[in-house]
């Protein structure tokens, strides 16, 4: 028996003997063959992999003669075959290190998970004594072997991991400490190795050396990152400082969720491929399914999820689709994902989200967009450590460490079962018959493509499969292009789609060009307006949807979410708009899609702030594609209606969180330049400011409303005036000059006196609102919350309504009753969640975890604050996180937890700082001075003068009070009783106005100068 190991110096042994290998680059051979073995590895490839760049001045015989160098050493000239341009090891994988290593940690991750802990810390334990120094040492430094030296680091990893976690169930906690400790040395950036040492740490009575290693990991991940630590960590660190003994050894991942849907029908003959893109997931963590049009590369890719969700597979918390067919710039591919996730807040949030956790992202359909699809696969893998990403194209995306699997034709079995099958579900009542030769003969012309095969079984409804051949074989010699440099498989799907289109009613065929003209899918009333305009009777249009789709040329998606809608697989669509353009009617159709668009737009913003405003919103967040292509036309042709389209739908995309809102309202302007109207003008205008303050620009913001405020004054146009004041006060609401924000909210709200304009007094009393309960004015917030109220009577907006219910929490927890602000807010929160308001739902839920602090519940108030958190991060609103982590901060330190209030706090202070301020950064300033100074920290104290002084200038009580009780600590620590009494007297005086924001138990630096213990 042979046996290799490379995971070290090369070894060969025979029967337990060992056999001396040359070194240099027969070795390089050895390993390259090893790590393929009983897999043809072709000459070529090993030219390119172990002479590199020489590979082009190295003749084949130099591997030849390498190749019978290395099977004089073996002893076997055997055990490597030559033939078809290849070599190939015949070797058992079993009897390989390299390739055993990997499989082993899986079983050993199985056996863990089936409770047998002491198999699993063996199994581990051999394993591991397989690794002997530097795996393939013996390889050479070509960029072949970086993947597979990265495979196997991965699983020496996860059977150092398996093995420590079985030893801890097996109450081995002393002595895997130290193995821990060297594992964390090795892997510093592998939380789950952390996670085991400050559990074992703990669980052996260390939980101060568990809490210190917790800061380790927090440095560092800080320092070389810029990350925080997950969340399973935080939680550990919280469960140790509340004394929690019950933490289990390994804690379960965090799972993210997916959108994966199901497959419509079984996949047929692909079990094998199924199982090699999974194993290349394992071990890479970016696979590219490359292959013609039409051969199945998105259904193995959703399969592919499927089997990696699995229940052998731990390591996948989560499976994103997005589908790129309708993508056609760098900017579209990007909201597409963001779309697929459903994140608002653009790209930084998509990034965010993906940041600490696990997840398999699969980007469909690259071929078109193959740049910018490469920039957004390195960006996330460069950005976040836990997503592996599986991309299906025609061609490769050619970026470096990538895993290519070239997906085949089926094979000839395989293709006739698949044909047979989709026979008999199109010929329910009639049987196909037993020519299995005319089977086989179609499937062997069709070249085995599914898509072909789909077409021609769908045939079989009208046509005998010896008509089908007969036709079939005609057009590939007819349309067959002999000076084409496509592969010949490419010039047959062609041919099949041509085929079958040409056999279509001619109605059918217009319908299909109007199906094309739809870059996202499409709903029946809008595919019936472009048919109606390519001459298809409106009787009709049903008739032909349904011959389409019965025809496999259009498939039908009915979600629960929406209703049904329609699309073509790409190939199939490119075939149609080529198909179009010859009859040269592709503009008729593309301005009648822009026409129906257009219309949607004039009745969005009535719709979204009405009762049907679900369904509005609906409909901008599915049609996002179609209405960016009905965009990209009408600047073109017609940028009038290009810019009616952005306004109308420029309300939607505010509720929906639309990043890219303001940048298709400037683009439309631009294209319509002088010739749009000035008050249409404005109005696009408003929403991209709008747009832009909720995203955080809000310089560009104040820029933008500063212009249509110009063009409202131009025009004596007091509707265009009264909402640029409240919009400005918007923006200035989210700086934190709430007294200016209420000097604009008054302003609109005189010169909306006498006009027909419920919902904008409406909103304008609502931000009054806000305005003024942030500043703490109780009087206007009662004021402008029953102007709230008053107007709501005539408006129907659940975003409004939602809105309202939160203004009056906040008011309640300014007037001290902070139980009605629980009920309030808390059914704001609960109403924002069921409806999607996603960036609403993070305030609401950070209002409403202060809002259980003032109410005495502390420790319900904590975790609703840190739930704020991650729901502002999972949405990209990194302001709101920063703001909710703020307030954490504060209500950690009242709860004694230090260590996390601080890193609360430092966070929020990093992001501050970056953004140039924001609200509530100098609250989070002041309580890290506070820190810092009870920690006797210089400089502290002068920082917290300073701090003050800004607060008496601003008015912010809160911050005075204290930053009041600091100082006070730090004069009676230095003996000077008489300045801390005077300072503490002073803040007990500023409390009084400070009650809205803070309570007594927030005054950690009071009560330790008083000697007492916060309640």
């Amino acid at each position: 028996m042979l046996s290799i190991s490379v995971l070290g110096p090369v070894e060969v042994r025979r029967a337990g003997r060992p056999i001396p290998i040359p070194a240099g680059k027969t070795s390089e051979i050895l390993v390259r063959l090893a790590l393929a073995a009983g897999t043809p590895v072709r000459t070529d490839r090993l030219l390119e992999d172990l002479w590199g760049d020489n590979a082009i001045h190295t003749t084949r015989n130099t591997v030849q003669s390498k190749i019978a160098k290395l099977r004089r050493a073996m002893g076997e000239p055997s055990v490597i075959v030559g033939g078809a341009g290849g070599y190939t090891l015949v070797v058992d994988p079993v009897d390989i290190d390299a390739l055993s290593a990997p499989t082993r940690a899986a079983e050993a991750a199985a056996l863990l998970d089936n409770g047998d802990n002491r198999g699993a810390a063996q199994l581990c334990a051999v394993t591991l004594q397989m690794f002997r120094g530097d795996a393939l040492a013996a390889a050479g430094e070509g960029d072949w072997v970086r993947p597979h030296r990265a495979r196997l680091d991965a699983a020496r990893m996860h059977l150092i991991e398996t093995g420590c976690a079985a030893r801890l169930c097996l109450g081995d906690t002393h002595d895997v400490i130290g193995d821990l400790e060297l594992a964390v040395d090795s892997y510093p950036y592998q939380e789950s190795l952390w996670l085991l040492l400050i559990t074992a740490l703990h669980q052996s009575g260390r939980s101060t050396d568990a809490l210190a290693a917790y800061q380790r990991v927090r440095h560092r991940l800080a320092e070389d990152l810029g990350l925080d630590p997950g969340s399973r960590l935080q939680q550990l660190e919280r469960q140790i400082l509340r004394h929690d003994t019950a933490i289990p050894p390994l804690p379960p991942p965090t799972r993210l969720g997916g959108n994966l849907p199901p497959l419509v029908t079984d996949l047929v003959g692909r079990d094998d491929e199924i199982t090699a893109v999974c194993e290349l997931l394992a071990s890479n963590r970016l696979v590219e399914i490359v292959g013609t049009g039409g051969i199945g590369k998105t259904a193995l890719a959703i399969a592919a999820g499927r089997a990696s969700t699995s229940p052998q597979d731990g390591e996948r918390s989560g499976v994103w689709l997005a589908r790129l067919e309708a993508a056609t710039t760098a900017d579209a591919v990007v909201d597409t994902l963001i779309a697929a996730v459903n994140v608002t807040g653009g790209e930084a949030a998509l990034y965010e989200r993906f940041r600490g956790g696990d997840a398999l992202i699969i980007l469909d359909n690259c071929e078109h967009v193959v740049g910018a699809a490469a920039e957004l696969a390195v960006h996330l893998l460069e950005t976040c450590p836990g997503v592996r990403i599986l991309c299906t194209s025609q061609v490769s995306l050619d970026i470096d460490g990538a895993a290519r699997f070239e997906l085949a034709p089926l094979h000839l079995d395989d293709a006739a079962e698949l044909f047979t099958r989709r026979c008999a579900a199109h010929r329910k009542h009639r049987r196909l018959g037993d020519d299995h030769d005319a089977i086989f003969e179609l499937c062997r012309s069709l070249d085995g493509l599914p898509l072909a095969i789909e077409l021609a079984a769908a045939r079989t409804k009208t046509l005998s499969i010896d008509d089908i051949i007969r036709r079939l074989d005609d057009r590939f010699n007819v349309l067959n292009d002999p000076t084409s440099r496509r592969p010949e498989r490419r010039r047959a799907l062609k041919a099949t789609i041509r085929w079958s289109y040409e056999l279509l009613f001619p109605d059918d065929q217009r319908g299909l060009w109007a199906l094309a003209a739809f870059a996202g899918g499409a709903s029946l009333a809008g595919v019936e307006a472009v048919m109606e305009s390519l001459d298809v009777p409106a009787a009709a249009a049903i008739d032909v949807v349904g011959r389409l789709a019965s025809r496999s040329l259009v498939i039908v998606d009915d979600d629960e979410s929406m209703q049904v809608r329609y699309r073509l697989l790409d190939s199939v669509r490119a075939f149609a708009l080529e198909a179009m353009a010859t009859t040269e009617t592709t503009d008729i159709a593309r301005a009648a899609h822009a026409a129906w668009f257009a219309q949607a737009a004039r009745t969005s913003t009535a719709g979204v702030r009405g009762s049907r405003q679900a369904e509005h919103l609906a409909f901008a967040r599915a049609e996002r594609a179609n209405i960016d292509a009905a965009l990209a036309w009408s600047m073109v042709h017609d940028p009038l209606l290009a810019v009616g389209i952005a306004t109308g739908l420029g309300w939607a995309w505010v509720v929906l969180g639309d990043s890219r809102a303001s940048q298709r309202l400037l683009a439309a302007l631009e294209s319509a330049g002088s010739t749009a109207p000035a008050d249409r003008r404005a109005n696009a205008l408003l929403l991209a400011g709008w747009a832009e303050a909720s995203t955080g620009d809000l310089a560009l913001a104040r820029h933008h409303i500063a212009q249509a405020t110009e063009i409202a004054v131009s025009l004596d146009d007091v509707d265009l005036l009264a909402r640029g004041c409240y919009y400005l006060a918007y923006v200035e609401s989210h700086d934190g000059d709430f007294r200016r924000a209420l000097e604009l909210t008054d302003r609109s709200r005189s010169l909306y006196t006498g006009l027909d304009r419920a919902w904008d007094q409406a909103a304008n009393a609502l931000f009054a609102a806000r305005a003024a309960i942030s500043a703490g004015d109780e009087d206007r917030s009662i004021e402008a919350s029953n102007d709230v109220g008053r107007w709501l009577h005539t408006v129907d907006d659940p975003w409004l309504h939602v809105r309202y219910d939160a203004v009056l929490g906040e008011l309640a927890r300014l007037q001290h009753r902070f139980d009605d602000a629980v009920i309030h807010i808390g059914r704001a929160v609960a109403t924002s969640n069921r409806l999607g308001f996603l960036q609403t739902e993070a305030y609401q839920t950070f209002s409403l975890g202060r809002a259980r602090c003032q109410a005495g519940d502390y420790d319900n108030g904590a975790a609703t604050l840190a739930l704020a958190v991650d729901k502002a991060e999972a949405t990209g609103d990194a302001r709101m996180a920063t703001l909710a982590r703020v307030h954490l901060g504060r209500v950690l330190r009242a709860l004694g937890s230090l260590r996390s209030a601080r890193a609360a706090l430092e966070a929020a202070a990093a992001w501050h700082r970056t953004a140039g301020g924001g609200e509530q950064a100098a609250l989070g300033d002041c309580l890290l001075a506070a820190m810092d100074a009870a920690d006797h920290l210089a400089g502290a104290d002068a920082r917290l003068q300073v701090i003050l002084e800004d607060a008496q200038t601003d008015g912010a009580a809160h911050i005075e009070v204290l930053a009041l009780d600091a100082l006070a600590r730090l004069a009676a620590e230095h003996g000077d009783g008489a300045t801390a009494r005077r300072l503490g007297q002073l803040a007990d005086r500023r409390m009084e106005s400070a009650t809205a924001f803070i309570t007594d138990r927030d005054r950690i630096d009071a009560h330790a100068t008083q000697g007492e213990n916060p309640p």
